[in-house]
């Protein structure tokens, strides 16, 4: 039988309808269906298409920035990159490094460079809307992505390539320090994480706690890592007694990192920065609505009222849950704030300059 031409048998097959599309996946996609009778249908309806099946690669993506420019020594500009990536890619890894990204993320092959190039482009525009001589850059060409094979041990080598980098380019001396990568997201201290841990942690039956502790050990094990320290326990900060207190500072500095803010300082905060403040501050400090209100510059009745129903709420739930045995924590920040914002008050290398002393050498030489 010749290429393209059909019998009457498989014509009548053809014309016979399906209700599960793969039931036609062995006709070859743009295929010709010729009637029984010699009249020839028209050629708008001869040709039958079937639909594409989603082709969905883990994708390694490179972009990095011409002429030497480093437009990532901004805080702002992480924070917008980092929001637009996010709109667009299902991210498993992502980092931000002064003058590169790396992004690991679940997407059409076909697609992958389309969709990146436009995120970095309208990221450049929104840069160069700015005074700042330092984001008037171009980026370089793009290279091909690079397939990451749906293996787990390639998966995980991957993803601590891409969380190692800055350690290993003497930005920091633990990847922790580095805010801008999704290693703080993998280890629950960020409270909106990106990463899917319930899908890409659990791939191969583990739990997060075992994820969290292998990711440490991982980690600290490179040598581009000195001295790596295992990360601080957070259960002193979630235990519901003895409640452990924690100052205005450190909430200050620990609400901006939680959410991966541009603002740092606290009258600049927006709503949901005032909110993350205040409800952590009703959870781990004793002050008043007045006086951390004076501390963010707000109107002292409104801390005062946010304030006051988180603590109504906890004694609520301590008193509901007292009756079953055990308190269960059912405030009003959720399990990811709280957990984050634990996790970020107990370590203090997650509110320091990631190696400060040696980001300055670097930018320096650059």
């Amino acid at each position: 039988m010749l290429h393209g031409v059909r019998s009457n048998d498989e014509c009548s097959l053809m014309r016979q309808p399906k209700s599960d599309a793969r039931s036609l996946m062995w006709r070859p996609i743009g295929a010709y269906a010729y009637p029984r009778s010699s009249t020839r249908l028209p050629r708008a309806r001869q040709r039958v298409m079937l639909p594409r099946w989603p082709t969905c690669r883990l994708l390694h993506l490179v972009a990095r920035a011409a002429a030497g420019a480093r437009p990532f020594r901004h805080r702002h500009a992480c924070a917008e990159l980092w929001s637009r990536v996010l709109r667009n890619f299902d991210v498993v890894a992502l980092a931000l490094m002064p003058d590169h990204v790396h992004l690991l993320a679940e997407i059409e092959r076909d697609s992958a460079l389309r969709t990146f190039g436009r995120v970095l482009s309208a990221f450049r525009s929104k840069m160069r809307a700015s005074t700042d001589p330092d984001l008037l850059f171009d980026w370089e060409r793009l290279p091909s992505p690079e397939k990451v094979q749906r293996d787990r041990r390639h998966i995980a080598r991957t993803i601590r390539y891409i969380h190692l980098n800055p350690t290993r380019a003497a930005l920091c001396s633990d990847p922790r320090e580095w805010e801008w990568s999704t290693h703080r997201d993998w280890l629950g201290a960020v409270a909106r994480p990106c990463v899917d841990r319930a899908r890409w942690g659990n791939s191969d039956g583990k739990t997060h706690a075992l994820v969290h502790r292998l990711a440490a050990r991982v980690m600290s094990s490179d040598p581009s890592v000195p001295g790596g320290r295992p990360p601080v326990d957070p259960a002193p900060f979630l235990l519901p007694l003895p409640k452990k207190d924690a100052s205005i500072d450190a909430l200050l500095q620990a609400v901006p990192r939680a959410l991966r803010s541009p603002r740092m300082r606290p009258h600049e905060f927006d709503l949901a920065e005032r909110r993350l403040f205040l409800l952590s501050a009703a959870q781990w400090t004793r002050y008043s609505g007045a006086e951390l209100a004076r501390s963010l510059g707000c109107d002292p009745r409104s801390a005062q009222r946010t304030i006051r129903q988180q603590r109504d709420e906890e004694l609520r739930e301590g008193a509901n849950s007292s009756k079953r045995g055990g308190r269960e924590r059912g405030d009003v920040l959720d399990a990811n704030e709280l957990h984050a914002m634990a996790v970020i008050l107990a370590d203090p290398r997650l509110t320091a300059a990631p190696g400060a002393e040696a980001t300055r050498a670097a930018f320096r030489r650059g």
